[in-house]
């Protein structure tokens, strides 16, 4: 991609990252190759899902619309451009707030009130554009000036952190091999994000808590090295006292706003962006509202919220010609992180081997005897006989399953899952009715697992 132009006037110069959406890229404008700009390419498999386009004139509509000094502004985008679908935004020179994290280890009040009244000004006036961010965590916040008088934040990925139609599991999520449990945004997810509830401003808020928490304290509230045990403390366990950590020095008024923004429901928490940077303030004893106000900004005159486009019919399912070939499908509302720790205990409950995961799609199998070992396509007599292929009791035949996966809004928790069920080749079973049994109580144990 380095060298190729974007929406015929933007060279990449080099990747500045990848995530779930879309991989970011340094770019120059071709007639005024002294500036810089980001331009984002969606990847190919968000591009396939059928309400994409739907889903991104939307996005974009509402960006470019919403302008703010705290948030990283809106150039253009183009759905049609060769190199893929784009969105240009604007270029912040500065380091995350994960980066300066990293460095500072923790912050005094006053230097996280800076930060926090930037952060609350922005999130302000996307809120009352009807924009929620719901991916809120330090990667995404770019910390201008860093460690000077004049240090504040911008907002990286407002209104697109939804696209990810297909959700990804990765492997490691589902054999509990692999370094992926307690990064990323699980660590500041909320808890009705978790719950599968509706989400709205609020939800971020949550997340600009646990932020909150790691800069005064040195700590995430919770740190736990699987991914399943952070999501149910999210939702089930109080968060530890600043005392508890090392941190016994934070003022009692500005621990106390953490906690209460750190509540398990909304309503519990600061219900506004402004109503937090106010009470934080009040703590240290002065108006913080005021105090980062963004010099001349005005806001824009909201506008009514138009209505949601219908969804698509759901798809009818395919009808296979193979009677030990068993296809079903269910709703499940969760959002994807939980759904790969709930199928990771039920990989392990039934002893289960993943096979593969990529993009909306997990491979697995079940029932599978120890010792087994797949005779491959072509290998021959010499192959057969060194192929180790242990009995198995009849009506007990290993279970080859699929799950293709897809989120029918991405901004919503919400995945329909189609479940394929097929017998592995070297153990074909001989009773149809007694296998589709089997699948049917199989399917039925998956929805009970992800809460279908």
């Amino acid at each position: 991609m380095l060298g190729k132009v974007a929406l015929g006037k933007y060279r990449l110069l080099r990747s500045l990252g990848s995530g779930s959406n879309g991989e970011a890229f340094l770019a120059e404008p071709l007639r005024h190759p002294q500036y810089r700009v980001v331009v984002k390419v969606i990847h190919a498999h968000v591009v396939t899902h059928e309400r994409f386009r739907q889903l991104f004139e939307a996005e974009v509509r509402s960006m470019a619309n919403f302008d703010h000094p705290n948030a990283v502004g809106f150039i253009e985008a183009s759905l049609d451009d060769p190199l893929g679908p784009c969105l240009v935004m604007e270029y912040v020179p500065g380091a995350t707030l994960e980066a300066v994290l990293t460095l500072a280890k923790r912050m005094d009040p006053e230097r996280v009130a800076g930060l926090l009244g930037g952060l609350c000004h922005a999130l302000e006036a996307a809120h009352r554009a009807g924009i929620v961010h719901r991916d809120l965590k330090p990667a995404n916040l770019m910390v201008l000036n860093p460690g000077t008088p004049n240090e504040t934040v911008k907002v990286m990925d407002f209104g697109f952190a939804g696209f990810a139609a297909k959700p990804h599991i990765q492997l490691a999520e589902l054999t509990g091999h692999g370094p992926i449990f307690a990064m990323g945004t699980p660590a500041y997810v909320s808890p009705e994000m978790i719950r599968g509830d509706r989400v709205d401003g609020r939800s971020d808020l949550y997340s600009v808590g646990i932020m909150l928490f790691e800069m005064l304290t040195g700590h995430l509230p919770f740190n736990y090295p699987h991914q399943e045990r952070l999501l149910a403390a999210h939702i089930k366990e109080p968060p530890p006292r600043f005392s508890k950590i090392g941190a016994g020095d934070v003022p009692a008024g500005v621990e106390g706003v953490v906690q209460l923004t750190l509540a398990k429901y909304p309503n519990e928490r600061p219900q506004s962006a402004r109503e937090l940077a106010t009470m934080f303030g009040r703590a240290l004893g002065f108006d913080l509202w005021t105090a980062t106000a963004p010099a001349g900004w005005e806001p824009v005159a909201e506008e009514c919220e138009p209505e949601a486009a219908p969804e698509p019919p759901p798809r009818a399912l395919p009808k296979p010609t193979d009677p030990f070939h068993v296809i079903e499908a269910f709703e499940a509302f969760l959002p994807e992180r939980l759904a790969a720790a709930k199928l990771r205990g039920f990989v392990e409950d039934f002893a289960g081997e993943v096979l593969a995961s990529e993009p909306g799609l997990i491979r697995l199998r079940v029932g599978v005897p120890a010792g087994y070992k797949e005779l491959k396509q072509g290998s021959g007599i010499f192959g057969w006989f060194g192929a180790r292929r242990p009995a198995v009791a009849r009506g007990q035949e290993p279970i080859e399953i699929e799950l293709h996966m897809e989120k029918p809004d991405p901004s919503q928790p919400r995945l329909h899952v189609m479940v394929s069920f097929r017998p592995l080749r070297d153990y074909p079973p001989r009773d149809c009715g007694q296998w589709q049994a089997r699948c049917d109580k199989l399917n039925t144990v998956l929805r009970q697992y992800l809460g279908a």
